[in-house]
């Protein structure tokens, strides 16, 4: 990983579904630009294995084992935090899950995507449904307000929350996920407004098409990833979770300190 001029020296933070994808990809930069970073995520093996590369590569993380959907999890996230290192600076919701299921069975047709996915047919259900928004939504929601009170006290503090560009155009058979990222951008704006004259920034990051495993027919077919990115992508490609990771080491800089309530968009063009 690189270091750059986003110099994070002497700051703590707490990056969610670091475990993986996006979320490995923005630890292991900000550590690389100085930061000291508490990996969360429900794969144990997975952040230790992250924080023993980190420190390999020089830098400072803690692994602690969180689900985002336990408020008491979060909690203790948040405590380990201040106990290891007294505070908490910067903040990067990335947990997050994805389920392609039509809100009712389609009628009359079947969608080409109903093959690569276990139970398409029976439709959404409020199990699926619950999952999703209370991992992508409900989990953001409880990691700020764990944190933001001790970013108040100190007088600053850095929020990015990975949204998606499905927040922004929808996805056909996707509704849930794309009501839980709309709804985090929303909720963003709002506390960007309501935490600034704490030194708090709060912002999104909205990816594109990335190449993580979040959405496992694709992720494990390099044929199915070729033929999504031409017909969807104008630069034909996926994204490298890295190319995710520099704009949320920008947004926890210093650089970018004027900065709140914004959704930064990389996507290779899809909205364009």
């Amino acid at each position: 990983m690189k270091r750059t001029v986003f110099d994070l020296s002497g700051r703590s933070a707490i990056v969610t579904g670091a475990g993986r994808g996006i979320g490995r990809a923005c630890a292991r930069l900000l550590a690389a630009n100085g930061a000291r970073v508490a990996l969360a995520a429900r794969s144990a093996d997975e952040i230790d294995g992250l924080a023993r590369q980190i420190a390999s590569e020089g830098g400072e993380a803690i692994a602690v084992r969180t689900d985002v959907t336990r408020r008491s999890d979060v909690e203790s996230l948040v405590e380990r935090i201040l106990d290891a290192w007294g505070g908490v600076d910067i903040l990067v919701n990335n947990a997050g899950v994805f389920q392609m299921k039509p809100l009712v069975p389609t009628l009359g047709w079947t969608p080409g995507v109903a093959s690569l996915v276990p139970g398409f047919e029976a439709g959404l259900d409020d199990d699926d449904w619950y999952r999703i928004v209370d991992t992508n939504l409900t989990g953001v929601y409880r990691c700020c307000q764990a944190v933001a009170p001790h970013m108040m006290g100190r007088k600053y503090g850095r929020i990015i929350n990975i949204s998606s560009i499905d927040a922004e155009h929808g996805l056909a058979f996707a509704a849930a996920y794309c009501a839980s990222k709309g709804a985090v951008r929303s909720l963003s704006k709002a506390l960007a407004r309501e935490w600034v004259r704490y030194n708090i920034t709060v912002n999104c990051v909205a990816p594109g098409y990335t190449d993580t495993g979040l959405f496992p027919p694709i992720a494990s077919s390099e044929e199915l990833k070729a033929e999504t990115a031409r017909r969807n992508v104008p630069m034909r490609r996926f994204a490298d979770p890295e190319e995710i990771a520099f704009p949320v080491l920008y947004l926890a800089s210093e650089q970018a300190r004027y900065v709140t309530g914004e959704s930064l968009v990389i996507d290779g063009g899809v909205l364009a």
